[in-house]
């Protein structure tokens, strides 16, 4: 009875150890299943993506080619021509009587000059008598007084007396008689210009002026003597006389 007794013993020993043997193996198992990462594909994936991710990064970071920007060529650059000025010209006015104005300015155009003579005004001064070829009319301006022509002792004539004019600028408070209508026209290299401001007193003066071919003007102080001829003040420039152009055979005649 004994050896079913030790039987029995055994029996329940190896299914001790079968037990055993069978949580070890789980417990193994569970081990193993925890240690490895979950899914080996989805660790790589993001590595790959990550690595994609990097060099998009890169290549925006890098610098690029810039394109080229428009420009313009500066003035006074061999790709930009300057369009020069026309000539200007202003006339600076004063007035020896209280109460006197600019009732009226003229200017007329010519061709050429011709010293008559010259006569020494003192020992640094000379006066020159020049004729002056053609004389045509190119702007006139007058004061537009309406009912108070005249009276500057009522004090209407105060707005009327201006400092100074400019070629081809209307001054406030007067009109235009020549031209009818629009601007007058340029002032011209090569030629002379006469201008004869009249005050409502009656006093005269004038100047005379050459255009020169860079647009500067050579200017005198006037007399009218005979004719077209007058005596500038003083020691007038040799250059200043010019003789009017010659008339080209196909009838054109001096510019």
């Amino acid at each position: 009875m004994r050896v079913r007794s030790e039987g029995l013993n055994i029996r329940r020993a190896l299914c001790r150890l079968m037990v055993i043997g069978a949580a070890l193996a789980l417990g193994a198992c569970s081990i193993l299943h925890r240690g490895a990462p979950p899914n080996a594909n989805a660790s790589a994936q993001p590595s790959a993506e990550a690595s994609t991710q990097a060099e998009g990064n890169s290549a925006e970071g890098a610098p690029t080619e810039a394109a080229p920007a428009a420009s313009a060529s500066p003035e006074g650059s061999p790709g930009a021509e300057a369009t020069p000025a026309a000539p200007g010209a202003t006339v600076d006015l004063t007035y020896a009587h209280r109460g006197d104005y600019l009732a009226s300015l003229s200017v007329s155009k010519f061709n050429g000059a011709e010293l008559v003579a010259s006569r020494n005004v003192d020992a640094q001064h000379a006066a020159s008598i020049i004729r002056f070829d053609g004389g045509v009319p190119v702007w006139e301006i007058k004061a537009d007084t309406g009912v108070f022509a005249k009276l500057p002792v009522l004090g209407s004539g105060q707005k009327f007396a201006v400092k100074s004019v400019t070629y081809g600028k209307l001054p406030e408070h007067f009109a235009q008689a020549t031209p009818d209508s629009g601007p007058p026209e340029p002032l011209e290299a090569g030629h002379y210009y006469i201008f004869t401001a009249q005050r409502a007193t009656g006093t005269l003066s004038y100047e005379a002026v050459r255009v020169e071919p860079d647009g500067s003007l050579d200017g005198y102080e006037a007399e009218p003597r005979a004719g077209t001829s007058y005596m500038l003040c003083c020691n007038v420039n040799p250059d200043f006389v010019q003789p009017t152009a010659p008339v080209t055979p196909g009838g054109t005649g001096p510019p």
